[in-house]
C-alpha cells in the first residue's frame, strides 16, 4: 500500500481532483447523449465523489501490484466494482432511486454493475497508476504543507456543504416519489369503491395527464405553472369523487360506514397535495436533472408523474 506516500491533505486532493475529472468525463458524455448540457452526478459542484473515492482506492491497494500489468486491470477492476455495488446499493436504500441503473446491460448484476463497466475500471486502474496518477501527484505534491492543508479544507467545507444540500433534495426526491405513488394508489382504491364513475374517473386521470404534457410543451421550464396546472386537475377529479361517494350514499348504493372514512381520505389527499410545496418539486427537478437516467422499482408511475411535472423527461 502507498498510504505513506502521502500526507493526510494531499490525499484529500487526490480525491477532488479524481472527482473533478470524473465529473468532467460523465458531464461530457452524458452531454454528447442528451445533446444538451447535463451537470452530472450526485452534487451540485463540479465532483463526482465515487470517481474520487474509487481513484484514492485503487491507488491505495492497487500500488504493490501496479509492476504487473494484468494483475493491475484485475485488482483494480475488482475493488472499482465492489465500490460501485456498495454505493449503487446503499443509495437505492437510502433515497428509493437508482442514480445509475445497468438493468438492460448484459452480464450486469442487480442493476448496480455490469462486465463492461467492471472491464472499464480495470482500464481506468491501469491508465490511473501508469498515465494519469504520475503528473496529478507531481501538481498536488508541488504544494507546500500549509498550501496543501488550506486548499483540502476549504474543499472539504464546500464538497459538506453541497452533500447536505444535495442530500436534502434527494430526500425531497424520495418523499414525492413515495407521496405521489401514495396518492395514485388511494385515487386507484376510491375508483375502484365508485363503480358507476369509474370509467369516466380514470379517463379524466388520463386526460389529466396528456393535459399536463402538453401544458408542459406550452410552458416549457416553467414549473410553478405545470404545478398548479396538476394541482387544479387532480383538485377537480378529488372534488368529483366526493360527490359521487354522497350521491351513492343518498341512492343507498354504498354503505354509510364506508362513504364516511372515503370523504377523508379525500380530505387527506387534499391536504397531502398542499403540502407538496413548489420548493420541494423544484429540489427533486435538480437532482433528475443532474441524474436523467435515474430509474426506481419502487415507484416508477410516480417517477414518470414527477419528470412530466417538472419537465425532467428522459
Amino acid at each position: 500500500m502507498m498510504l505513506g506516500l502521502y500526507t493526510l491533505p494531499q490525499w484529500v486532493l487526490l480525491f477532488f481532483s479524481y472527482g473533478f475529472l470524473g465529473w468532467v468525463w460523465e458531464s461530457g458524455y452524458v452531454s454528447v447523449r442528451q445533446k444538451h448540457w447535463v451537470n452530472r452526478g450526485f452534487l451540485h459542484g463540479p465532483v463526482i465523489p465515487i470517481y474520487g473515492f474509487g481513484a484514492v482506492a485503487i491507488l491505495a491497494l492497487c500500488a504493490p501490484v501496479a509492476g504487473s500489468l494484468p494483475m493491475l486491470f484485475f485488482s483494480g477492476m475488482f475493488w472499482a466494482t465492489a465500490l460501485e455495488y456498495a454505493t449503487g446499493w446503499a443509495m437505492e436504500r437510502m433515497f428509493h432511486v437508482r442514480y445509475w441503473d445497468y438493468s438492460k446491460e448484459k452480464w450486469n448484476l442487480n442493476g448496480y454493475i455490469c462486465l463492461m463497466a467492471s472491464l472499464c475500471w480495470g482500464v481506468f486502474s491501469v491508465l490511473l497508476l501508469r498515465v494519469i496518477q504520475p503528473p496529478v501527484a507531481g501538481a498536488v505534491t508541488a504544494l507546500s504543507g500549509p498550501a496543501a492543508a488550506m486548499l483540502a479544507a476549504a474543499l472539504t467545507l464546500a464538497f459538506a456543504a453541497d452533500a447536505i444540500a444535495s442530500t436534502r433534495e434527494a430526500l425531497d426526491l424520495r418523499r414525492l416519489l413515495e407521496q405521489l405513488s401514495a396518492s395514485r394508489q388511494q385515487i386507484a382504491r376510491l375508483q375502484r369503491r365508485l363503480e358507476i364513475a369509474g370509467v369516466f374517473l380514470q379517463q379524466d386521470a388520463r386526460d389529466a395527464l396528456d393535459g399536463l404534457r402538453k401544458e408542459g410543451e406550452r410552458a416549457a421550464g416553467v414549473v410553478s405553472l405545470r404545478l398548479e396546472a396538476a394541482r387544479e386537475r387532480r383538485r377537480r377529479m378529488l372534488w368529483q369523487m366526493s360527490r359521487q361517494l354522497e350521491q351513492l350514499r343518498r341512492e343507498g348504493k354504498l354503505h354509510p360506514g364506508l362513504a364516511g372514512p372515503d370523504q377523508k381520505a379525500i380530505q387527506r389527499e387534499l391536504s397531502a397535495m398542499h403540502r407538496r410545496t413548489d420548493e420541494m418539486y423544484r429540489r427533486a427537478a435538480r437532482v433528475l436533472q443532474r441524474n436523467p437516467g435515474s430509474t426506481t422499482s419502487l415507484h416508477p408511475e410516480a417517477m414518470e408523474e414527477l419528470r412530466t411535472l417538472t419537465g425532467s423527461e428522459q
